[in-house]
């Protein structure tokens, strides 16, 4: 295997479970403060030691852990928002689409604010420890330290990959702004990873998970290995594809007229027309070639999901099916996840209890951070709710500016000592990522950790009209 094969592995990272929202941990909060010693009987010692063996068996934690990629909790918020991150500012960029000969288009800059210090105390609370790894051919991740707001749902998480040859940095995707493309992880829930540069070395990539959790996904966070062999095969496929598919193409054109090729794509439920590179031929040689293949394409993972199914299907009615789901999700999410398709709901019912027995399953194969309701970082809310924010992200009723599928235009808080935070516009992005969410809301997660004491009015502007929101009163 390779480093390329094993960094490859995610470059856009999403669950399968997510598809559908797409288009639109817990440890309690450490303190890190020192227990006062106290004088106890033996007796008492041991009582109290084989208490807290016991819970620590209960629930999975970890006995004494020292983060091994920061020195302290105060290090990891300066390293993270401080002001030597490595990709502290980029003006905005015109670049030429080479497809479209004289056009161009803007790339966003950013410029990240440097965390003040009673904000940096705040979020050093937060801070819980995991340390726990997982290897596999010659390669260790060790799953740091993480923040989770349970509110927004949203957090961060560092983590460590130790490796024994040096990976070249064309491997590693990186972008301007720190954004790795590619790595060797699969994470169960959405989010982008983020180069940490000062603890990064030829055989040691320290990187930021910076995340959005989902119900329907669960409440954990799971961290693992690809198939790297599964992905060697999948990539000899897309090789091999290639040229088959040119191959059925110049086929189908020989044998079909434009208008006979554009119909038979509207007959298997397409819309015709295409031309160009991707042309109705090329979809329809793609999809020849792939059901002539559909075994290859067949995964080991999506063989065990399958009999896990069936066996769910003879053990579970679909009415039970339904129940049981309801009861994991609750019924509002239930109802927002299949709404207008409720005759899809039984076969969503076991697709997602599959899989949730699958990821209880391969248990030992995965680092296991538990996000149960630990709380809610301080917030702020302007417009009668409108927007959400606290110091790591902003969350936007997007329906009340914008047509449901379109993002926000502007967001800017106007701070009360005159100046402006642009979270989004024309020419700056100071996000890490951007999801929507429940309701046609928008959650931006923020490359800054912000002040939100600081935030006078927010200012939203959408394809449908825009306000400057007040503070909500207490």
């Amino acid at each position: 295997m390779t480093s390329f094969q094993l960094l490859k592995g995610l470059t856009e990272i999403d669950s399968e479970l997510l598809v559908s929202v797409e288009q639109q941990t817990n440890a309690s909060k450490t303190k890190w403060s020192k227990s006062q010693s106290k004088h106890l009987s033996g007796k008492k010692i041991w009582l109290i030691a084989a208490v807290i063996v016991l819970a620590m068996l209960l629930v999975g934690c970890a006995v004494a852990y020292a983060m091994i990629i920061f020195g302290s909790p105060a290090e990891m918020i300066s390293a993270l928002y401080g002001e030597n991150t490595g990709f502290a500012s980029a003006p905005p960029t015109e670049v030429n689409d080479p497809g479209k000969p004289g056009s161009a288009y803007t790339v966003p800059g950013y410029e990240k604010q440097p965390v003040e210090e009673t904000v940096a105390q705040e979020l050093e609370k937060w801070i819980s420890p995991v340390g726990k790894s997982i290897t596999t051919d010659g390669y260790k991740l060790t799953v740091d330290a993480y923040i989770y707001d349970s509110n927004t749902q949203c957090g961060l998480i560092t983590m460590l990959l130790e490796h024994e040859n040096p990976i070249p940095d064309e491997e590693l995707f990186l972008q301007g702004n720190g954004q790795l493309g590619g790595y060797v992880v699969d994470i169960n829930q959405y989010g982008y990873a983020y180069l940490i540069p000062e603890k990064t070395t030829p055989t040691q990539l320290a990187f930021t998970y910076y995340f959005r959790a989902d119900v329907r996904t669960g409440t954990n966070l799971l961290v693992s290995f690809p198939d790297f062999e599964e992905q060697a095969r999948l990539d000899e496929y897309e090789r091999n594809r290639k040229e088959g598919v040119a191959a059925i193409r110049q086929r189908l054109k020989d044998e079909l007229t434009a208008q006979e090729a554009a119909e038979k794509m509207r007959e298997l439920g397409y819309g015709g027309g295409y031309t160009g590179d991707y042309d109705d031929y090329y979809y329809l040689a793609a999809l020849e070639y792939d059901t002539a293949h559909a075994d290859a394409l067949t995964s080991k993972e999506s063989m065990e999901l399958q009999v896990l199914r069936d066996q769910l299907e003879k053990d579970l009615t679909p009415d039970e099916a339904v129940q049981k789901l309801r009861s994991l999700w609750g019924d509002a999410l239930v109802e927002e996840t299949f709404a207008g398709r409720m005759d899809e709901l039984p076969a969503g019912a076991y697709h997602f209890l599959a899989r949730r027995a699958y990821e209880q399953a391969h248990a030992d194969e995965m680092v296991c951070v538990s996000l149960t309701d630990s709380g809610s970082l301080p917030f702020k809310t302007f417009g009668q709710g409108d927007v959400y924010v606290n110091s790591l992200c902003v969350r936007i009723r997007t329906s009340h500016y914008a047509e449901s599928g379109s993002d926000n235009e502007k967001v800017i808080f106007h701070m009360t000592d005159g100046t402006d935070f642009v979270v989004l516009d024309d020419l700056t992005d100071n996000t890490l990522f951007k999801r929507a969410i429940e309701n046609d809301d928008t959650l931006y997660m923020m490359s800054s950790a912000i002040n939100i004491d600081n935030i006078q009015s927010v200012e939203v502007i959408g394809n449908m009209g825009g306000a400057t929101l007040e503070a909500d009163t207490e």
